[in-house]
């Protein structure tokens, strides 16, 4: 055979160059046939980066906030379950939206489910709900709103990039509108506008910051459960609608359901819902003391503060929430305080020194 292959290739000379180059053609496609496998499984399995936006709104997110707060960590937790490493850029709330619109960012968070949102983006199932709510001045009495006139006859401020329910955006011909939260409550304090249309924690948070100068005391919402004054809104991750967006929604969504279901997601939407903690207290002394004693997270003694100290109770322990039995001397509550010299700090407070005030 040896024999006959060497006649050929001198009686066929073309026989000699085009051998050689069939084989190194074979050996250069099982070679990068390989390769591509190879990088094939690689990139199935190396985390993909991904920039997502998002905006400052505490507690829920914001730049300050550990992790970038609660649903920072819930919508990385679920990304990086699809093989993503998300890295979540805090800009405004306008921009925010915009860039996921435009493919810039692979999405938004977290967003109510507005109509004009239904019908430009995709939204994820809801991460979570939250209250929105009309604050106004309590030093300026409180506004009267039973009817859809009487919002219109009210001056109700907006902030910028903020959506808020139909039946507000339909009652109010137009609002005032404001860069930030912050600036919107100090224009309520002000009494440049009547009402403010905020989350009910998010709003606490910028009135309980040390950093807002107003008496947070000064300011309440509107009672009742009237859809003109209050509503339940979800919360999303946000995607542009393209067919490629579509698939990725598909995945986070089922990801986010999985989550759900788990201790992790109770962990980390702890302190977000509108339940019995975040009641604001007055601080009353004890045992015929003078002042309230604050402990600090050991239990050790910390400061004191005087007679109607004003906080808010940030966890109720197990005796106020679920069956007697537990003990209950030396019970010590997590609280934040409103006022005073340690305003916006958190001490733990003997459960005998709370007295409600039923302003919530």
């Amino acid at each position: 055979m040896r024999l006959r292959f060497g006649r050929l290739l001198r009686r066929w000379p073309v026989l000699r160059v085009v051998v050689p180059t069939v084989l190194v053609t074979v050996l250069l496609t099982a070679v990068f046939g390989y390769v591509a496998i190879q990088l094939g499984r690689t990139s199935a399995t190396t985390p993909r980066p991904v920039l997502v936006s998002s905006g400052p709104w505490a507690p829920f997110v914001g730049p300050d906030l550990p992790e970038g707060g609660p649903l920072t960590e819930l919508v990385t937790e679920v990304l990086r379950a699809q093989g993503y490493t998300p890295q979540v850029d805090f800009t405004s709330w306008s921009l925010a939206e915009k860039r996921a619109a435009t493919g810039e960012t692979i999405g938004a968070f977290p967003l109510v489910g507005s109509e004009s949102r239904r019908s430009s983006l995709l939204l994820s199932e809801p991460l979570v709900e939250f209250q929105y709510v009309l604050f106004y001045d309590r030093s300026r009495g409180e506004p009267l709103v039973r009817t859809p006139d009487d919002l219109a006859g009210l001056r109700v401020g907006r902030i910028a990039g903020y959506d808020y329910w139909s039946e507000l955006e339909d009652a109010v011909p137009g609002f005032v509108e404001y860069p930030t939260s912050t600036a919107a409550f100090r224009a309520l304090a002000d009494g440049e506008i009547d009402l403010l249309p905020e989350g009910l924690l998010s709003g606490r948070a910028v009135l309980d910051d040390p950093r807002f100068d107003p008496d947070p005391a000064r300011f309440g919402h509107l009672p009742g459960d009237d859809p003109l004054v209050r509503s339940t809104e979800g919360l999303y991750f946000v995607m542009p609608r393209t067919a490629e967006a579509a698939a990725v929604m598909r995945d986070f969504d089922a990801g986010l359901a999985a989550l759900k279901g788990t201790d992790t997601y109770t962990r980390i939407v702890t302190g977000l819902t509108e339940g019995g903690a975040d009641v604001e207290v007055l601080l009353e002394p004890v045992d015929d003391a003078d002042l309230v004693e604050l402990f600090a997270a050991d239990g050790t003694p910390a400061l004191v503060a005087p007679r109607g100290t004003r906080a808010r109770v940030l966890s109720w322990p197990a005796p106020f929430v679920s069956a007697a039995g537990e003990a209950t001397e030396g019970l010590l509550v997590p609280v934040k305080l409103l006022n005073g010299p340690a305003q916006g700090r958190v001490f733990q407070v003997d459960a005998r020194a709370l007295a409600l005030t039923g302003s919530d």
